[in-house]
């Protein structure tokens, strides 16, 4: 056995192709025409079992679909022929020939008149669940939503319904079909409805007595119904009662047929015209709701007729199968050896490192592929082998320019005059900062490095900080945002931080880059304090000066006017004229110095001058315009005052100039230290991104930087525009 095995594996591959798939090929068609032979019969036995079962599955399902589509059609046409005709009785009603309750008597008689079946009928219900009309008295008038088949009656109003009911005579609920029709003038649908058991009253067989008769199994074979006495129901070419009939082995074939109602059986039956019996095998299925069994039928010399044929088609098959496995194994040998042999010695050659080598391609097939393979793999080698000194140069280069880069950036960072430090971004630990950061902070490297912000004292309230750490974690960058910071010292300072991702030794982190400016808003605010101030006093000089000299000529006028009326000469409407428009000037010399310096802001505070605020926009424009205020202590800070109320005076203005607004409600609030101002008008809002970036709209970003308050500036649903600015009273 051994040196079989020994000699079979040393054989060249053309031997083996040749005689190994040459013998497997004989002995596997010999193999399998034998099992084929001794096993069709068999198969084609259990292949028309499973045929004529089937068949006989779907002529059951068939008939019950049929007969239902029957009962359907016959309940729909009463349902339907009753509802003209309660139509027609309606329109006599309408023409005033009889009264309503004449028309729903004459109705009733006529529907009450009629059987469905032997115990079936026709009612009415509303759409409401109550039985208008019923054969049974004792159930007129009553609701019956409580039953699931009345909501989809309702529901429906039309069509056919399956249900369970249980008659007050009777002991349980049976089975029961129904078609309803709707008569919207009186609320009716009108239902016709028969018990299932009594379905076979209603069938009309020859709706699929054709569709059965036609039915064949083989040449002769064939389907039909009889019941359980024996009567045909439905039969192609024999009609009566066989319920007796017994074949040529004395079989009662029939009765066996009714007695087991589901089954299979063989006998001998001798078809009309033909001169001898031949067996048949039958397969039956019962019918209960109708009491019907039906059989379909083949015979078996027409089942078996096949086995000669597939006998010589098998010998046939296994000659010609000896022949093409003979030659095709020689024209494989041919095709393939010679290729894998001269692909063998190219393999040969590259492995030597000439890698100059190429095959010849002369198809498409898998040599064909198989030398583009290697073609395409040995030009790819040769590409690497030519490429890879230059990408190793490449590489080295690139290292030396990472290290570069990685120290240029080391010493910018240590360098920078702006605090940064580098921190994970996972869960913003600190990995380093630089020397202008730890100058701003006051802490020392070692109180830093590795701690998470929200670790130490860094924020000026935890609140703000988290607010930033989840913008900060959501997008991993942050715009310049202006914060208040407190230091080693826990003293409150002013910077300006962004946020960046950056790749530092090989991994993903976050620069934050920050500067101090508490002394630049500082120095801010002693500038507007001082524009302020100069402000006061352009308009007490205004107010103080101008006013009175111009009231003084507007005197003088006034006298020198009467003088020239005295002497009715022409001058004096001239005078008047120039008196007119001293007066103007005075009053918008007046208007002038209120802008520039609203007097009770620091006579009486912040809430009396914006209620004067409110007072001159009532008077100037016409326009609903109050102050609700919670408080009337005065703000502690004047600068902290002057810029609300400018503010203020800006949002009020907008409304009325760019909104348009009827009606402005200003409101100030004092709670826990904080004030809160809100301008709410109903105007027609911020059409588009322009009135949100106009000089309006800056100046009160600007105002509201410079005190550190916070604004929001939004169109609610409601409609217009608010305005919230919330600052500290420190």
């Amino acid at each position: 056995m051994k040196k079989a095995v020994l000699f079979f594996r040393n054989l060249p591959i053309r031997s083996k192709l040749l005689g190994g798939y040459t013998l497997i090929f004989i002995l596997s068609t010999l193999l399998g025409g034998a099992v084929i032979y001794f096993q069709v019969r068999s198969t084609i036995e259990s292949n028309i079992e499973s045929e004529l079962t089937n068949s006989t599955m779907t002529i059951l399902n068939m008939v019950r679909i049929a007969a239902d589509t029957s009962i359907k059609n016959h309940l729909q046409a009463v349902a339907e022929k009753n509802r003209e005709i309660v139509q027609q009785i309606y329109r006599d009603y309408q023409t005033g020939l009889i009264t309503r309750e004449q028309a729903k008597d004459w109705c009733r008689k006529i529907l009450f008149s009629q059987t469905i079946g032997k115990t079936g009928y026709i009612f009415c219900a509303s759409t409401n669940g109550i039985a208008i009309e019923h054969p049974n008295p004792g159930v007129v008038g009553k609701n019956f939503m409580d039953h699931g088949f009345v909501k989809q009656m309702i529901q429906m109003k039309q069509g056919y319904l399956e249900y369970d009911w249980q008659n007050p005579e009777d002991t349980q609920k049976r089975p029961k079909a129904m078609y309803m029709t709707y008569f919207e003038p009186w609320d009716w649908i009108i239902a016709v409805s028969s018990y299932r058991e009594e379905f076979k009253q209603l069938i009309e067989i020859s709706d699929f007595h054709n569709s059965i008769s036609s039915l064949k199994f083989g040449k002769t074979g064939y389907a039909y119904i009889n019941d359980s006495n024996g009567n045909l129901i439905i039969h192609p070419f024999l009609s009566g009662n066989y319920y007796d009939a017994t074949d040529k082995d004395g079989l009662y074939f029939v009765r066996d047929i009714c007695t087991r109602k589901n089954g299979k059986m063989v006998y001998s039956w001798k078809t009309p015209g033909e001169t001898t019996e031949r067996a048949k095998l039958v397969i039956f299925n019962y019918i209960p709701e109708y009491d019907w069994i039906v059989v379909s039928a083949s015979y078996l010399d027409e089942i078996y007729a096949p086995l000669t044929t597939i006998r010589n088609i098998i010998f046939s098959i296994v000659f010609i199968i000896i022949c093409l496995v003979f030659a095709t194994s020689l024209w494989i040998n041919g095709t393939v050896i010679k290729p894998l042999k001269t692909l063998m010695n190219q393999l040969e050659r590259g492995a030597s490192q000439d890698l100059s080598i190429r095959m010849p391609v002369r198809s498409t097939d898998e040599i064909g592929q198989l030398a583009r393979y290697f073609n395409k793999f040995m030009d790819q080698l040769d590409s690497y082998s030519s490429n890879l000194k230059s990408e190793i140069q490449e590489h080295k280069k690139s290292e030396r320019a990472l290290r570069f880069s990685e120290e240029m950036f080391s010493k910018a960072f240590r360098s920078s005059p702006s605090g940064m430090f580098i921190a994970a971004i996972k869960d913003t630990r600190i990995i380093n900062v630089n020397d202008s950061f730890l100058k701003i902070t006051g802490y020392s490297l070692f109180e830093l490095i590795g701690k998470e912000l929200m670790s130490f004292r860094f924020f000026y309230t935890p609140s703000e900080g988290r607010k930033i750490l989840k913008k900060i974690h959501e997008k991993h960058q942050l715009e310049p945002l202006e914060i208040k910071f407190l230091n080693s010292a826990g003293e409150k300072r002013i910077g300006v931080i962004s946020v960046e991702t950056v790749t530092v030794w090989g991994e993903h982190c976050l620069l934050v880059v920050m500067e101090d400016i508490t002394e630049s808003r500082q120095l801010e605010r002693e500038i507007i304090n001082i524009s302020e101030k100069e402000r006061q006093k352009i308009a007490m000089e205004l107010h103080d000066d101008l006013c009175p000299q111009l009231i003084g000529i507007e005197v003088l006028t006034k006298i020198l006017k009467e003088k020239l009326d005295t002497r009715s000469l022409a001058e004096a409407r001239n005078a008047d004229r120039i008196r007119t428009l001293i007066l103007d000037s005075i009053h918008k010399t007046r208007q002038l110095s209120r802008g520039l310096f609203p007097i009770n802001l620091s006579d009486h505070g912040l809430g009396t001058s914006l209620e004067a605020l409110a007072a001159h926009v009532r008077d100037l424009f016409d326009i609903s315009c109050t102050l609700t205020c919670d408080f009337s202590q005065p703000v502690k800070d004047n600068t902290l005052a002057t810029h609300m109320y400018y503010i203020a005076h800006e949002a009020v203005h907008n409304a009325v100039k760019h909104a348009h607004a009827e009606n402005i409600a200003i409101t100030l609030t004092h709670n826990n230290g904080k004030l809160t101002l809100t301008i709410q008008d109903d105007g027609h809002g911020i059409l588009d991104q322009k009135e949100t970036s106009g000089m309006g709209m800056k100046l009160m970003k600007y105002r509201a930087a410079r005190i550190g308050a916070a604004l929001d500036i939004s169109s609610p649903p409601s409609g217009g525009i608010l305005v919230v600015l919330e600052s500290e009273d420190e």
